[in-house]
Formats: structure tokens, C-alpha cells, sequence
């Protein structure tokens, strides 16, 4: 299949059977419902065009995987780098793949926020109840009674009820198309199948965003044989997330058609409130006595006491002068008093790494 790469170079340099093999473990849903997604980019003929974004958790090497466009994003924030994808190329075809512990949790106002935008993405929810990669723990999705590493008795009602995602996301105005899935048997995959092409299908027609979650089984967390965690999905997942289509208005929906930004120098200038006009210089030279490349100070005082103030009139003249200049500033909540600190970095062409923690000078506002 050529959107999956011939060999994966995660493993031993590409070389041997594990050069075939994902991360996943044996019976994990993951890698069946990413091959349906890799079908479906085949299929239809969008693979150039693809750019897959792959947050933390257990799926977060996929772009070993897949021969499309990849981002990788923080824990939960994939939806947000997927608008970003799609405003800036918007013919792009953008896919978030999550799983709960991801998208159910720190990403949950991430998801929020994108399905009810409504541009055209897809997402595909991977949910198998726990938190797989980080260790077995207690995900929103975690069913009533069932024990993880962070809930041995099992989940009890003081932790809520398991979140339904599917339909919450149904529930808001943006999405076009939102339904639960399954992967336990081959009946099952087989619509799976179908459905994670259709959603993606409604993203290359511009119709919309969609939103699929797969029921999934971990083996390892659950502490199963495959063909068991298989039928626990069936009997125990099932009941709590009922499948099938939660909203469907593909029929009567089309989102409007947005240009491409344009990014031309003059209109980012005149947006920002500046000039094409080069000021006139003061300095003799760059101040290759400290360093002949890069020259870092550090301003350390109190709240108040000026030390971010001079920090940025530095920073500026610097850059006023034609060199590169950073100002990364630090302090704490209190008003007044508490401590201040800015690191700034003047380069005669580019800063590299704008930390100061050993700087060439040291302006001190107070005493130790």
C-alpha cells in the first residue's frame, strides 16, 4: 500500500521484520483502524495532498507510518494545529488522530473548539476506555467499575460517569457528520471501513467537519487475550457507547469556500503598524569583543524594578541596529516585589537558542 511507507525506520534502521512493524501492541485496534484510514487516502487519491497531525499518546510515531504530510502536536492541541493547516492550504486534506486520553481530556476544549468551527477536517477518536500509552490509567472514557493503575477498585461515581463523546460532539452546530464505530468483529470492521472513508470523503468535497470514534480494545491494559478484549468491547463497551450515526446532515450542508491567506510583506507590515524604512544606526559595530556571533545578557531584579522595560528597549535597539535580537522574560503573579528576570540574546545574524543561563553580562537590579 503506498501510503503506509515500505519500511518503517523506527525500528533497527529499517532492517529486518521489525522494519515492517509498528509500535502497537498485538491486538490493538490502532492498527487496524489506521490501515482503513491509509485505504481511504489511497482510495481516493489524496495522499499528496494529506497532512495527518498525530498528537502525544500511543499513535504519536505515525509519521513512521505514513507517507503523507505529518505534524506532530502536544498532548490534546491536534485539533488546533489542524485548523492551522487547513486555513493556510486550504485544499489540504487534514486528519486528527486521537485517542481518549488525548482528545477526551487535556484536548477536550481543543475538540470543542474545532468541531464547532465546522471547517473541513476529519477526526477519527480512537477510544479503548484507558490511557494506553502513559500507563493503564483512568481515562474519561473509562468504564463504571473497571480498574486501572490510578483506580484499582475500579471507577466509582466520585470520578463521573464515562464521557460520550460522539454524542456531545453531535450535539453542537459545526459537524456535518459524527459516528461510533466498532472493530470486534469482521462485520464490524467492515462498516468501520466504510465510515472512516466517508468521512473523509466529506472533507475532499468540502462539505465539512466530521468526526468518527472508533471502539477500540487495548489487550495490554485490560489484560486480555485479544479474542477476549475483542468480545469485552462487544459486551462491556458497547452498552455504554451505543454505535451508529449520530448526525447526519451531509445532505443540505457545504461549508463556504475561504481564500488562501495571503502573506504579502506589505500588508503584514501596514496590519502591524510599521515601516519598510530602515532607521538610522547609532552603534559603531556589533560587540564582537563579548562574542564574535552571539552575545547574551541576563536582567535580574525585582517586579517593578525595570528589568523587562530594559530588556525590550535593548532587544529593539538591537534590532533597530540590523542584528538579530530575542527577549524571553520571566517573572511571577505579584504586582510589585516578586522576582524578574529576562534573557536577551543580540546576534550579528540569527539567534539560535534564546535562553541566557550563562550570560556575557549580567545587569543586577538588587542585591542577592
Amino acid at each position: 500500500m503506498s501510503v503506509f511507507y515500505r519500511q518503517f525506520e523506527r525500528h533497527d534502521h529499517a532492517t529486518g521484520i521489525k522494519a515492517h512493524s509498528t509500535t502497537y501492541c498485538p491486538g490493538c485496534g490502532h492498527g487496524v483502524a489506521q490501515k482503513y484510514l491509509a485505504e481511504a487516502i489511497d482510495e481516493l487519491g489524496v495522499q499528496d495532498r494529506t497532512v495527518l497531525v498525530s498528537p502525544v499518546g500511543c499513535t504519536v510515531f505515525s509519521y513512521y507510518y505514513f507517507d503523507v504530510g505529518n505534524t506532530q502536536a502536544a498532548h490534546g492541541r491536534a485539533p488546533a494545529v489542524a485548523i492551522g493547516h487547513k486555513t493556510a492550504n486550504p485544499d489540504s486534506i487534514v486528519i486528527c488522530y486521537q485517542g481518549d486520553g488525548d482528545l477526551a481530556s487535556i484536548g477536550l476544549a481543543e475538540i470543542i473548539s474545532a468541531a464547532q468551527l465546522g471547517l473541513p477536517i476529519t477526526v477519527i477518536f480512537a477510544n479503548n476506555a484507558i490511557y494506553g500509552m502513559t500507563g493503564g490509567q483512568m481515562a474519561p472514557t473509562t468504564l463504571m467499575g473497571q480498574p486501572t493503575t490510578t483506580s484499582p477498585d475500579g471507577r466509582t461515581a466520585f470520578a463521573g460517569q464515562p464521557l460520550k463523546v460522539a454524542e456531545m460532539i453531535a450535539g453542537l452546530d459545526g459537524p456535518v457528520f459524527v459516528e461510533r464505530v466498532a472493530l470486534y468483529d469482521n462485520k464490524h470492521r467492515i462498516h468501520a471501513q466504510r465510515s472512516i472513508k466517508k468521512a473523509l470523503e466529506l472533507q475532499v468535497q468540502g462539505v465539512g467537519f466530521s468526526f468518527i470514534e472508533v471502539l477500540t480494545e487495548c489487550p495490554t491494559h485490560l489484560k486480555l487475550e485479544p479474542e477476549a478484549a475483542e468480545a469485552w468491547v462487544r459486551d462491556s463497551m458497547e452498552p455504554v457507547f451505543p454505535l451508529g450515526v449520530k448526525k447526519d446532515i451531509t445532505g443540505s450542508a457545504h461549508y463556504p469556500e475561504f481564500p488562501t491567506p495571503a502573506f504579502e510583506p506589505e500588508r503584514v507590515l501596514w496590519a502591524l503598524g510599521t515601516t519598510t524604512v530602515v532607521p538610522e544606526g547609532h552603534a559603531a559595530g556589533f560587540p564582537a569583543h563579548l562574542d564574535p556571533d552571539d552575545v547574551s545578557l541576563k536582567l535580574a531584579g525585582a517586579g517593578g524594578d525595570g528589568a523587562q522595560t530594559a530588556a525590550m528597549l535593548i532587544t529593539k535597539a538591537a534590532i533597530n541596529e540590523g542584528f538579530d535580537s530575542t527577549h524571553i522574560p520571566s517573572y511571577g503573579p505579584e504586582s510589585r516585589g516578586g522576582t524578574s528576570y529576562a534573557d536577551v540574546h543580540v546576534a550579528a545574524t540569527e539567534v539560535l537558542a534564546p535562553a541566557a543561563p550563562n550570560p556575557h553580562v549580567l545587569l543586577a537590579f538588587n542585591a542577592p
